[in-house]
């Protein structure tokens, strides 16, 4: 057995966010596990795996059938790619990290519509990482890194051109019948000055009712229960907001 993953966990007190607990992810063969420990993660690497309660993660919860419909990832994969995994640590926290299978299936999805109606202005998508029949990951083109990030940098910005691709991004996934129900600065990837719409796993068709991951607090318009337009609308809205601190 081996542990693959750790961190630490807190909770707010009131008055501040105070430590919780460790919880690890252990792996011993093709099956993992997760435990909560109080122990703080320096402490992590001398854990003796023994003393833990471990809790068996269904492999069929985290990497959904791979199905022929879908495209899969070119082998070797290059150099500039990145796979979105599932972080197992977040396994077993929400109802939506109870399935992480489904997640990834639903935004595979989303990413071959994407793929089949490229733009500018939405992360290129590569296919899936395929792992003895099952999905193991999503590729996309690695970019060099996020709006937020640029932000909190000091980068500049050409505020009014970067609105102005990001909306077209949001039009052209509207013609597509779908909202992509999460537009917030984490979610825009940088490819040099030309912003691009990612992450896909909140996406919904036009008119469903959300799922068990949509929006994120304090960038989503509050009691939203149906993917409609002006979710991401009211997410480009906060953007501008957030971009007035660029100088």
């Amino acid at each position: 057995m081996e542990i693959c993953e750790s961190g630490e966990a807190f909770i707010d007190s009131g008055e501040d966010f105070v430590y919780s607990h460790s919880k690890v992810i252990v792996k011993e063969g093709k099956q993992y596990y997760y435990a909560h420990t109080p122990r703080r993660l320096r402490s992590i690497p001398n854990i003796d795996l023994s003393t833990l309660e471990l809790h068996p993660i269904p492999t069929t919860k985290l990497w959904p059938k791979y199905l022929s419909q879908f495209s899969q990832a070119p082998h070797p994969l290059p150099s500039n790619t990145f796979v979105k995994r599932p972080s197992l640590l977040d396994y077993g926290d929400t109802p939506a990290s109870s399935d992480l299978g489904s997640l990834i299936l639903s935004e595979a999805r989303v990413c071959e519509i994407m793929k089949a109606s490229p733009h500018p202005n939405i992360v290129e998508y590569l296919g899936c990482l395929v792992d003895e029949g099952t999905i193991a990951g999503l590729c996309f083109v690695r970019y060099e890194d996020t709006l937020a990030k640029r932000v909190r940098h000091g980068s500049p910005i050409d505020r009014k051109a970067c609105l102005e691709s990001i909306a077209d991004g949001i039009r052209h996934i509207h013609s597509l019948g779908l909202v992509h129900c999460d537009i917030k600065p984490d979610n825009i990837l940088m490819d040099g000055t030309n912003p691009r719409i990612g992450d896909f796993d909140s996406c919904h068709v036009e008119g469903k009712k959300l799922g068990i991951k949509a929006g994120t607090e304090g960038w989503a318009m509050h009691e939203s229960s149906t993917a409609t337009y002006d979710l991401d609308w009211y997410g480009l809205s906060k953007i501008k907001d957030f971009l007035q601190e660029v100088p």
